[in-house]
């Protein structure tokens, strides 16, 4: 298999080459792209929710995301800026007064992060960044993910991570949390506002989901970056695993298998991609510790849930 699961038709098949009207394609799509940023910041940044304590003025919140644009384009981050935007509108959107750090799991080389701590800056926030700094770990058994990495891939070093934050972002807010998830986060302690959770492996989702989710304040999110994995975001409406681990309903996910509508086309499923050259998917999906997706109807002829696992807020 090839990266995000695309299936590799064998080693001595001869590459394929994009036609004219794929390249137009794709040329039109990245020129869309680049025309439209300043609208995708307006529109993503457009909220009656933002706490007037922020002073988020029009040229702030096009500052901010302009500044966004440029940092994922100049260190690598495998998210799009609009991603970082949405995550930055639901943190402008709480007040001050409400307690709650920011966390980041899975870091690569701080690009996000970066982002991240522009937003933690302004709100007054701080920004917690866990990572092994050594890529990722070996997969488990069971873990279906785990065949499209390698040990080791993503690896970011703590002094890279430092130097990119220091020269892109605001790293007086930041505090680097190095080893493993099941290491380090069972530790974590502070209530959490938003936690981003960008580690690829179903086994590292399911350690941060576990030991975060108790800490997220009653409207806190959790984002996740592999919104286009079906099974993955299956653990966000697996009946079983919150009643298991939470006593509650499962939270949903929004945006789960497409990404958020941030201004880009894209129909799906992900297998198909390579045959919409034109069609992208933005990045991130979330959800939210006050949210359940829970179906509780069934017809007269059917019998119910032997149990009800609980309210959202449990």
């Amino acid at each position: 298999m090839s990266p995000r699961g695309m299936p590799v038709t064998g080693s001595a098949a001869a590459p394929r080459h994009a036609t004219f009207a794929e390249k137009f394609a794709t040329l039109t799509m990245k020129a869309y792209y680049l025309l439209t940023v300043p609208i995708a910041i307006a529109f993503i940044l457009t909220s009656s929710r933002i706490h007037s304590a922020y002073r988020m003025t029009f040229f702030r919140k096009l500052g901010l995301g302009l500044r966004m644009f440029w940092n994922k384009h100049r260190l690598p981050t495998a998210t799009s800026f609009k991603a970082h935007l949405a995550m930055a509108l639901k943190i402008l959107e709480v007040a001050p007064d409400v307690p709650g750090d920011v966390v980041e799991c899975g870091t690569w080389k701080g690009g996000s992060a970066a982002n991240l701590s522009l937003v933690c800056r302004i709100v007054g926030r701080k920004l917690k960044i866990y990572d092994s700094f050594q890529g990722l770990p070996e997969g488990e058994r069971g873990d279906r993910e785990a065949k499209f990495y390698a040990k080791g891939d993503y690896c970011g070093t703590l002094g890279e991570v430092r130097e990119n934050i220091a020269r892109a972002g605001a790293i007086e807010c930041c505090e680097f949390v190095p080893g493993w998830f099941q290491d380090t986060l069972p530790k974590h302690s502070s209530p959490v506002l938003l936690a981003f959770l960008d580690v690829d492996l179903e086994a590292s989702l399911d350690v941060c989901v576990r030991h975060l989710w108790p800490h997220l304040i009653d409207r806190g999110y959790i984002f996740i970056d592999e919104f286009l994995r079906l099974d993955y975001c299956s653990l966000f409406f697996s009946e079983e695993y919150w009643k298991r681990y939470f006593q509650r309903t499962p939270p949903g996910l929004i945006g789960g298998g497409l990404g958020l509508a941030l201004g880009e086309y894209y129909i799906g499923p992900e297998e198909e991609r390579p045959d919409h050259p034109t069609q992208h998917a933005t990045a991130a999906a979330y959800t939210r510790k006050d949210m359940s997706a829970y179906w509780t109807f069934y017809n007269s002829g059917s019998s119910g849930p032997a149990s009800d696992p609980g309210s959202p807020r449990s």
